[in-house]
């Protein structure tokens, strides 16, 4: 029996996240610097959804360090089967979605981790994009933001592409836009309202990343 399944509650307990984020944060900045702009548009309590863009595998990792809150990541469910990735997104209480279909039970589970007051994280456009620009987002944000009524707050990420190729790399760059609420963005087509979602953090991208969303 696995000791630590793919938790689908918000009630996991988060000690070894709690434990482990001041060393593992500290020593993570230090090997690769990166800039925060915007913190202050940023909650320091109680639930939100963190969209952004998605342009390395690192990215779930560089925003928990700079809002420095638990984030709860929707991962694709093939992942948890991965030696060694599969038991670290355990223990961090992400959880499972699957790709190409409809998924009941991660929706569910979105809603609860925000009722829990908790953070949760989502890349909506699916997987990440090689060129480094914005590709088209996938539908399922659109339900989550209008159903559970959080307050969504943007991210672009820029500087990633080899982030750890050089050791004193110092153009790696979050910035958070202010907090806005999905139903004040004119759209109920699912599609529609994903689009205005990632509008929003195509806003704080340089122009030529902002791809379709340009």
């Amino acid at each position: 029996m696995n000791p630590f399944p793919a938790p689908d509650t918000p009630q996991q307990d988060l000690y070894i996240w709690r434990l482990g984020f001041p060393i593992v944060r500290a020593i993570a900045l230090f090997l690769c610097p990166m800039r925060v702009i915007g913190l202050e548009n940023v909650p320091e309590r109680g639930p939100y959804i963190i969209v952004g863009n998605h342009i390395s595998w690192l990215e779930p990792e560089w925003i928990a360090w700079a809002v420095k809150r638990p984030i709860r990541y929707m991962a694709k469910e093939e992942i948890f089967e991965w030696f060694l990735v599969g038991g670290l997104l355990r223990v961090i209480a992400c959880f499972p979605v699957k790709r190409g279909a409809s998924d009941r039970r991660a929706f569910i589970t979105a809603l609860r981790v925000l009722e829990a007051e908790q953070v949760l994280g989502f890349f909506p456009e699916g997987h990440r994009s090689e060129s480094g620009t914005m590709i088209r987002a996938h539908p399922g944000i659109a339900g989550i933001a209008l159903r559970s009524g959080a307050p969504l707050v943007p991210v672009a990420t820029t500087g990633a592409k080899g982030a750890f190729g050089k050791f004193w790399r110092r153009d790696l760059t979050l910035t958070f836009g202010k907090a806005f609420y999905a139903k004040d963005l004119g759209e109920t087509e699912p599609q529609a309202v994903a689009d205005a979602i990632m509008r929003r953090v195509a806003g704080l991208l340089p122009d030529e990343m902002r791809g379709i969303y340009a």
